[in-house]
């Protein structure tokens, strides 16, 4: 199992100095980065245990720049309470139910250790747009966080993340885009960052529909009634056409709804490619 070089209080004090230090010393970057050993380690045995569920994940540590900004930027976090240190991300094709059942097989994995996972839903309270699951796990006190997307939760956050890489990490927490010394361009970075604040609630309309679709399941009912679901409204008794009718209609709003979700992630992204390009 993988241990941490130095205690918690220990690595309390290293926070504190690696934020208040105008230029931290070079010996407390050595023990970072052997703090960041411990937390790789932990994160491979995590990957290990999630390639054996059958889950695809990606993995990453924050590096040691990150860490330092991010401990200066919340001045009441530590680098013993920062969870996302280690991180693994999964992206599935399917919905929310799916992500759901995802979460509990990982948790379920990790039941048995000394901590239990903790789960945040990023789908119910959702930070500056970002919706997703997430699963904390702790191996010996090390935390790992596990992330847990849908494919258009993952469209999402990478182009948000681009945006922040472009304009500011502070438009993550809800901050003001960088101006670049002109007030017309950080006016329209403004306007482009409220757009992605309504993809987030589209896509999150699109794929609560798609979640109950699954969960009503009208095609199955229809079979096992012995309705074929694909024929003629003259075909089908008339006590099934209206339920029939009902999730056609619903279906046909979730198309249009992930549609437009894709056509507005697209469009963003040309915005700032465009942007890029032009310097």
């Amino acid at each position: 199992m993988p241990t941490l070089p130095i205690s918690k209080k220990q690595l309390d004090k290293l926070g504190d100095r690696l934020r208040d230090a105008a230029s931290p010393a070079a010996e407390d970057f050595e023990l970072l980065e052997q703090v960041l050993g411990a937390y790789d380690e932990a994160l491979q045995c995590v990957r290990t245990r999630l390639l054996e569920l059958g889950f695809e994940p990606t993995v990453r540590l924050k590096t040691t720049g990150t860490i330092v900004d991010k401990l200066r930027r919340d001045r009441s976090s530590s680098l013993k309470t920062i969870q996302d240190l280690a991180g693994a991300r999964i992206v599935l094709a399917g919905t929310l139910r799916t992500q759901d059942a995802a979460a509990q097989t990982i948790m379920e994995s990790y039941a048995a250790g000394p901590v239990l996972p903790l789960l945040v839903d990023r789908r119910a309270d959702p930070r500056a747009g970002y919706r997703a699951l997430h699963v904390i796990l702790r191996l010996d006190g090390i935390p790992v966080e596990v992330q847990i997307r849908t494919e258009l939760q993952d469209l999402w956050a990478q182009l948000f993340e681009r945006l922040a890489d472009t304009w500011g990490r502070q438009i993550r927490y809800g901050g003001p885009p960088n101006s670049d010394g002109s007030e017309s361009r950080v006016q329209a970075r403004r306007r482009t960052v409220a757009v992605m604040m309504r993809i987030s609630e589209v896509m999150a309309r699109s794929e609560s529909l798609s979640a109950a679709l699954e969960e009503l399941d009208v095609p199955t009912l229809l079979q096992t009634a012995g309705v074929d679901a694909s024929a003629s409204d003259e075909e089908i008794p008339a006590k099934f056409r209206e339920v029939r009718s009902q999730y056609l209609e619903v279906s046909a709003q979730e198309i249009r709804l992930e549609a437009e979700v894709r056509e507005m992630l697209t469009m963003v992204a040309e915005v700032v490619g465009k942007e890029v390009t032009s310097g």
